[in-house]
């Protein structure tokens, strides 16, 4: 009797993950607007506008899709734990792609850290998972709730 296999717990790395990329890009896409500011009123402005809001657009259109850049990596990273292995999908570019996985049956330690105030307050941190293989340590790195993964994967 073949047996199936069934996932319970589906997660994505916390969204915090996402603040420090996303100041930037907002921060960048502010750029044009305080350039404009500091440079309207000049005497030669008047010469070069069309050519300052066009490079201002591609611009925008540059950090456009570096935006959906991070958001694509943030959304297809993922961890499943099933009934019967553990596999991390790590997407790390839009061609560039690995994949984890381990039985867990072969688990043979699980530790989670928390750290600082915030890994506190918003709960999150990284669960690391020794197991009894040819690539002895597994680690996840900022997971919402690490010891709700830690349960799943050892249970």
């Amino acid at each position: 009797m073949a047996s199936s296999e069934t996932a319970f717990l589906v997660s994505r790395r916390h969204w915090i993950v996402l603040l420090l990329p996303l100041f930037f890009l907002f921060l960048f896409a502010a750029s044009p607007l305080v350039i404009y500011y500091f440079f309207n009123q000049e005497f030669w402005y008047l010469n070069f506008a069309d050519l300052f809001w066009f490079l201002a657009i591609v611009w925008w259109l540059i950090l456009w899709n570096l935006l959906f850049f991070q958001l694509t990596l943030f959304v297809l990273n993922t961890l499943v734990v099933t009934n019967l292995r553990v596999i991390e999908n790590q997407q790390k570019g839009f061609f560039d792609y690995a994949a984890n996985e381990f039985s867990r049956d072969k688990v043979q330690d699980a530790t989670v850290k928390i750290r600082g105030l915030f890994g506190h307050l918003l709960n999150y941190g990284d669960v690391e998972v020794q197991t009894a293989g040819t690539q002895p340590k597994f680690y996840f790195w900022t997971y919402p709730d690490p010891e709700k993964i830690k349960e799943a994967i050892v249970s």
